[in-house]
């Protein structure tokens, strides 16, 4: 017999799962929706960061930029060769930088255009053609690939383009590019484009190129040993009578968006995990019962000579079966999301993914977990079932109910008896109650949590632009008296107020005078009407302060050390200078320093950039035209408009930004809780099998089918609105977790503690949705059954 064993224990394992063809069914479709979720996630990070590796980091990204003054031709023969000798320096190059305005569907949008000294390197920032002329011959462009859908241009076609006071000029667009480097024009809304010198000469542009581009030989340097380097060619600059205005040093390695994509991925990952977690209840939840009902079975086999193991292996087989076959369906759906997945994110980062492949270990990780989910799962069923004596395996009766009966209970006298009925049979099982309620609570509580987020988002943007009173922001050629620029703009009609902000890069410097840090630095006058701002910290700038500094709170987060009170040096158009911190504020998600207008004249330009204006029209076609005569205003007095942006649009910039992450958090909730759904259908499916009889009975005394189907959907609707009650506690850790996660990747977000009345009653309403479908299949079993069979059930 015991050599016959394990054949007979193979035909058993393929019984059992044909006789329980919904319940095997429904652990497979749960552990593929829960593969399918995570591997998707985990396939995009894979395949994004080799993109990254061999796309982004291939095309030799820039190590810092100096700005500086426009090199002639002469000291750009000379200076570039120098810098390239300098130790630590791999490559150099000299560009130039031009913000103009290009008409786009009717409509003028911002456009940023580069002149390179060499449009083909191959050992700085390589750009990649993508159709049409490359390099761009002179009086045309080449715009960057992800600006073109925006921009509504067509290759070959002219584009309106308009730079500073100058009249708009045709200009040919003569082909496609992509410069992995940038952001994403469609998702900044930004034209981004490429022309020779001589182009931008044509269009007013000065002469020169004004930026100095380096990248570093070491490609493990951090940024300290990135500034290190590039102080040095500053000194060399300024050595050879350049002067440079300022020095940025992005994240070595790293593209702009890197950090906000790959902690997004990484809260999205946790939740995918949380998932599968929530699958490996529901297996749990169903070994349990179909063991249950097998006790009798298990204690036969005992008697014929099967040991524990042989038990074991079989019912674990069983899992393992189920988890093989889970990864089948889920693996090619997870592949195919997980690169549809990432080549959108690749699209904001702006570097292509196709031609790559998903790394083989990531499959063969996916293929592990998913056939060793189950197995582990149901390990615990299995074993408690293994150690029942044969003799009590031998007297169990088959599957019953047990629990005692709620009716008795004071707060439940007066309700309907199938009411109680119903009530009663969600807490007769008890574990697999708690199971039930768990994975259906868990669900909700991310999407609440989620719900939490976008609210704390919405209010937090709200609060930063309602702190900013003016309606469009014009960007000036050259620095301009405030008083002359604010006295011509009141004269136009339709301009309710006009303030002249002076705004500068910055860089921070330690004590022991190495660059840290750059920043925006805005001086502003300190009874301004147009910035109205909410403190966190100190206090706000007064007229008579002279070295008085108001930081963001995202600045104060990157550098924990600057608090009210602190002295801070900044380097602002090539000069050094002591401020001390009075005040910290919400200034959205980029590290931004504001000063008085006065103290800002003092250390720097002494003239206005930019000029705030608040608009007494409200409709978008008036306000267009008052700008439009604005602009004309002031370029017939000598202070041409490089460009303008619209208030709204900048909203609009920040909102698509911030909403898309909390969007995908979002989804995840709804994964979890078509897991919980299944979860629940699995739960009222044992539930009416194990009352089959009673069911009976209550047939044979008269009641009628709707009578039966009303008892099994109220019970789920029982579960369901004890999982939502649940999930509102369990929502405000939720939402407090993700809120920092947020706040590390964007901006920190004050979550509320408490979802909205609103956002919970119309989750519960979901949840009332997902219960009548999880129990409309089992509530038509339990009408299907006739009377008689139904009592000779056991």
């Amino acid at each position: 017999m015991p050599e016959l064993l394990p054949g007979g224990l193979r035909r058993k394992l393929w019984r059992d799962l044909s006789l329980h063809r919904a319940r095997s069914l429904l652990v497979v479709l749960a552990v593929a929706i829960g593969l399918v979720g995570a591997g998707a996630i985990l396939n995009a990070w894979a395949l994004v960061q080799r993109a990254t590796e061999l796309g982004y980091r291939g095309s030799l990204p820039v190590s810092a930029t100096l700005q500086v003054e426009a090199l002639d031709a002469t000291m750009q023969a000379t200076l570039l060769p120098a810098l390239r000798q300098l130790p630590g320096v791999a490559a150099a190059r000299a560009r130039r930088t031009v913000t103009a305005a290009v008409q786009s569907q009717g409509a003028w949008q911002r456009a940023v255009i580069f002149a390179l000294d060499d449009f083909n390197p191959t050992d700085i920032n390589r750009l990649q053609p993508d159709g049409g002329s490359w390099p761009p011959p002179d009086g045309t462009l080449v715009i960057e690939r992800s600006s073109l859908a925006f921009s509504g241009a067509t290759v070959g076609e002219p584009m309106m383009l308009k730079l500073g006071s100058a009249a708009a000029q045709p200009v040919t667009l003569a082909g496609v590019v992509r410069d992995v480097s940038l952001a994403p024009g469609w998702m900044e809304h930004v034209v981004y484009a490429f022309a020779t010198p001589a182009t931008l000469r044509q269009l007013g542009a000065a002469a020169g190129f004004d930026e100095v581009q380096i990248r570093v030989h070491d490609t493990t340097a951090d940024r300290a040993a990135v500034r290190r380097i590039a102080a040095e060619a500053r000194a060399l600059i300024e050595q050879r009578g350049g002067r440079v205005r300022s020095v940025d040093v992005p994240e070595p390695g790293e593209h702009m968006h890197a950090a906000q994509m790959d902690s997004m991925l990484m809260t999205q990952a946790a939740f995918g995990l949380l998932a599968l977690g929530v699958c490996a209840l529901l297996v749990v939840n169903l070994f349990t019962a179909m063991l249950a009902g097998q006790a009798r079975e298990i204690g036969v086999l005992k008697v014929l000579g099967g040991g524990n193991g042989h038990i074991a292996a079989l019912y674990l087989g069983q899992a393992g079966v189920l988890g093989l076959t889970a990864c089948l369906l889920a693996l090619p759906m997870a592949l195919w999301l997980g690169r549809l997945y990432a080549g959108f994110r690749a699209e904001l980062l702006n570097f292509p993914v196709a031609g790559y492949a998903i790394p083989a270990w990531v499959i063969v990780l996916q293929l592990v977990v998913g056939c060793l989910l189950p197995v582990v799962a149901a390990a615990g069923p299995v074993r408690r079932a293994c150690r029942i004596g044969v003799g009590d395996a031998l007297r169990d009766i088959g599957i019953v109910a047990d629990g005692q009966p709620l009716a008795a209970r004071g707060w439940l006298r007066g309700w309907s008896r199938p009411m109680l009925l119903a009530i009663g049979n969600a807490f007769r099982r008890r574990n697999r109650m708690l199971l039930t309620l768990l994975a259906l609570a868990a669900g909700s509580a991310v999407h609440l949590g989620a719900a939490n987020l976008r609210q704390a988002v919405i209010g937090s943007v709200d609060l930063l632009f309602s702190a900013q009173r003016h309606d469009v922001s014009l960007r000036l050629v050259a620095p301009q008296p405030a008083a002359a620029l604010e006295a011509r703009a009141a004269a136009v009609e339709g301009v309710a107020r006009a303030e002249g902000w002076q705004l500068q890069r910055a860089v921070m410097r330690g004590a022991d005078g190495e660059p840290g840090h750059a920043l925006t630095v805005i001086g502003l006058p300190p009874a301004s009407v147009l910035m109205q701002p909410t403190l966190t910290a100190g206090r706000w700038l007064r007229a008579e302060d002279s070295d008085a500094l108001v930081i963001s709170r995202v600045l104060q987060r990157q550098q924990p050390a600057l608090l009210p009170d602190t002295v801070l040096t900044l380097e602002m158009g090539g000069q050094a200078r002591r401020w001390r911190i009075v005040g910290v504020i919400d200034a959205g998600p980029q590290p931004v320093a504001y000063i008085g207008r006065d103290a800002a004249r003092a250390s720097a330009t002494p003239a206005t950039t930019t000029l705030m204006v608040a608009l007494s029209q409200r409709g978008e076609a008036l306000q267009l035209d008052t700008v439009q005569r604005l602009r004309a205003e002031l370029a017939e007095a000598g202070m041409p408009v490089a460009g303008s942006l619209a208030q709204r649009e900048n909203r609009r910039v920040v909102e698509d930004h911030l909403l898309m992450v909390v969007s995908f958090l979002g989804g995840m909730g709804w994964v979890m809780i078509v897991i919980g759904g299944m979860g629940l259908a699995s739960t009222m499916g044992l539930g009416v099998l194990e009352r089959t009889r009673e069911i009976g009975v209550l047939r044979a005394l008269g009641a009628r089918q709707r009578s039966v189907l009303a008892i099994v959907q109220a019970e789920g609707l029982t579960l369901v609105l004890l999982a939502w009650l649940a999930s509102l506690p369990l929502s405000v850790p939720m939402s407090l977790l993700l809120a920092e996660a947020f706040g590390r990747v964007m901006f920190p977000v004050p979550a509320p503690w408490w979802p909205a009345a609103d956002a919970a009653l119309r989750w519960l309403a979901v949840m009332v949705g997902v219960s009548v479908l999880a129990c409309a299949w089992p509530a038509w079993r339990a009408v299907r059954v006739p009377p008689a069979r139904a009592l000779s059930y056991q």
